[in-house]
C-alpha cells in the first residue's frame, strides 16, 4: 500500500506522534456520528482533534486515507471477533448456539455502533475504499461458510453464493436495525427476534432438501 493514496504519509512512531494519530482518527469517528461522511473535510477534522491541519497531513493525505485507517481497524477487530467464534464453538454445537453467539459478539458495541455504519457509506467515496469494503464482504462470508461447514449443515454446492448473498443481507439488515435500537428499551426481544430470523436464513437442513429437489448436489 506504499504507493496508494490511501498510505498515510508516515508511520506514528514515538508516543506523541501515534497520540496525534489517536487524536485524528477519534475525532473523524465523532464526526461520523454527528453528520453525513461527505461533509466532513481535513480542516474540520483538524479542528475537532485539537491540531493544525499541516499536523493532521504529517500523518494522512486527505480524509480518504482516514476513512481506510479506521475500517481496516474495524474490519481486523469484526474478523477477530468471527474468528474467535470459529475457535470457540463446541463440536456439538447446535446452530441455535451458533447463531446466538455470531450476533451476540457482532453487536457489541465497539463493532455496531451507528459510527461504524456510517463509516461503512463512507467506503463509496474512491476506488480504493470500495476494494477495501469488497475484501471485507469476501472475508466475512468465508467465515461464516466456515461456520457452517464445521457444524455439517453446508448448502448445496450449486446455491451457495446465492445463498450465502441472502445470508449476508438479511444478517446485515439484522445488525444495522440493533445498531439503531441500542438504547431502546425493546431492544432484547428484537434482538431474540433477530435471531430467529437468522436462523430461518441459516436452516442449512433445509438448503440440503432444496438440493435434493434440483439434483441432489451438496458441498462435498
Amino acid at each position: 500500500m506504499s504507493n496508494s493514496p490511501l498510505s498515510p504519509r508516515r508511520e506514528a512512531q514515538q508516543k506523541r506522534s501515534r497520540k496525534k494519530v489517536e487524536q485524528i482518527l477519534d475525532a473523524t469517528m465523532d464526526m461520523l456520528s454527528e453528520g453525513p461522511a461527505d461533509q466532513i473535510t481535513t480542516n474540520k477534522i483538524a479542528e475537532k482533534a485539537g491540531i493544525s491541519v499541516g499536523t493532521l497531513y504529517q500523518f494522512f493525505p486527505n480524509k480518504e486515507a482516514i476513512f481506510y485507517e479506521l475500517f481496516r481497524d474495524w474490519l481486523s477487530r469484526t474478523l477477530a471477533a468471527l474468528d474467535d467464534i470459529r475457535d470457540g464453538l463446541a463440536p456439538d454445537a447446535s446452530k441455535e448456539d451458533c447463531i446466538a453467539v455470531f450476533l451476540d459478539a457482532l453487536t457489541e458495541p465497539e463493532l455496531n455502533s451507528q459510527k461504524n455504519w456510517k463509516l461503512r457509506w463512507a467506503m463509496s467515496t474512491s476506488p480504493q475504499l470500495l476494494a477495501l469494503e469488497a475484501e471485507h464482504k469476501r472475508e466475512v462470508l468465508s467465515r461464516i461458510h466456515d461456520l457452517q461447514s464445521r457444524l455439517g449443515q453446508s448448502p448445496p454446492a450449486k446455491v451457495i453464493p446465492d445463498f450465502m448473498l441472502l445470508q449476508n443481507e438479511l444478517t446485515i439488515a439484522c445488525l444495522f436495525s440493533l445498531s439503531r435500537l441500542q438504547h431502546s428499551p425493546n431492544r432484547d426481544q428484537l434482538h431474540d427476534l433477530c435471531k430467529r430470523l437468522l436462523g430461518v436464513i441459516y436452516d442449512y437442513p433445509a438448503w440440503t432438501a432444496l438440493g435434493d429437489e434440483t439434483g441432489g448436489e451438496t458441498e462435498p
